[in-house]
């Protein structure tokens, strides 16, 4: 992707953003004193608490990321992969494309001898264990929050589950069934997507899945701070479904950082708890703050002390590009 092209996403994002916020104030009746007045009684001493959370949260990250290099019998050390994380974090956040995970592609070829695809293939790996606990929570919360009859949160959450490691068996077996077509063109593909998908489903994944659970319990936990020093009490499981909406919601493409589905988002399933808009908001702009720029902020220490050239990553995001297109370039598997 083109720096024109990235700059012109960003463009449309930041657009994007602002007419869904300006959609938000100009339908739904939100007292801007009463905004000043949420954030004026904020318990100032548990939300810096909870500004640890963001670095809990992916230093667990950055083990089973570390985990998943060693399964491909290759040794990247954990302090490396938890600067690599935390620096790629900072690098997501400030540039347009979403390029920060391209940046972990990077550091861990600069360190060890490991080709392109391999290390790439440890990355998409990594985000299928994210965005599983996501994909399950949203499922549970559709199932209890939308118009079927599941009135038992745990039975919603139980069956999201469950949805979400069959549509992963599934997938991984539909993909092994089109390998077997020799006339189906784009096999080197499929078998990255299958290697890809495998580490996620063995029984040596357990571990990992695991791992996961433990960094979104302190993931929600930091969450559940958060609104506690706002005065606002929730239940872990509510956090949890209500944080994993949100997080599938942002992921849409038609905003920056999340702004504007978030809050949108945040105002319609809190106000189910009886929230106010005003306190919706406000807990949007504290988390924002908590996780967003305070996480960005010390990922950049990380990156003043484990320095990597934007210039490089992009170029190892445009090889990847050009492989996806099956016009691999000599670069692609080198270190």
């Amino acid at each position: 992707m083109s720096m024109l092209k990235q700059w012109r996403s960003l463009l449309i994002k930041l657009t994007g953003s602002a007419l869904i916020l300006w959609l938000l104030f100009r339908f739904v009746d939100i007292d801007l004193k009463a905004l000043g007045k949420q954030l004026e009684h904020l318990n100032l001493l548990k939300y810096l608490i909870s500004l640890s959370g963001v670095i809990l949260v992916l230093a667990v990250k950055s083990y089973r990321w570390h985990l998943l290099i060693r399964t491909e019998g290759v040794f990247y050390p954990v302090r490396h992969s938890f600067g690599a994380y935390m620096a790629s974090y900072t690098i997501g956040i400030i540039t347009p494309g979403r390029i920060g995970e391209i940046a972990r592609l990077y550091y861990v070829r600069q360190y060890a001898d490991m080709k392109f695809i391999p290390a790439f293939r440890t990355i998409i790996t990594d985000r299928i264990f994210d965005l599983g606990v996501l994909v399950m929570m949203a499922i549970g919360g559709l199932l209890y929050f939308g118009p079927w009859p599941v009135k038992n949160m745990y039975i919603a959450v139980i069956a999201g589950v469950l949805l979400f490691f069959v549509g992963l068996f599934m997938a991984n077996w539909f993909f092994k069934y089109l390998i077997r077509l020799a006339r189906f063109k784009q096999q080197g593909l499929l078998v990255f997507l299958t290697e890809t998908i495998r580490p996620a489903i063995i029984s040596q994944s357990v571990k990992l899945w695991l791992i996961t659970v433990l960094a979104y319990l302190i993931f929600y936990g930091a969450i559940a701070l958060i609104l506690d020093a706002m005065s606002i009490h929730l239940g872990l499981i509510d956090i949890a479904i209500i944080i994993s909406v949100v997080g599938l919601v942002t992921i849409l493409p038609v905003s920056w950082a999340g702004f504007g589905t978030r809050e949108v988002t945040l105002v319609y399933l809190l106000g189910l708890y009886g929230i106010p808009a005003e306190a919706a908001l406000s807990f949007s702009l504290l988390q924002f703050t908590a996780f967003f720029l305070w996480g960005s902020l010390v990922g950049l220490v990380f990156w003043l002390l484990m320095p990597v050239s934007i210039k490089q990553i992009r170029q190892d995001s445009k090889n990847l590009w050009i492989w996806l297109q099956k016009r691999e370039p000599n670069t692609a598997h080198k270190k």
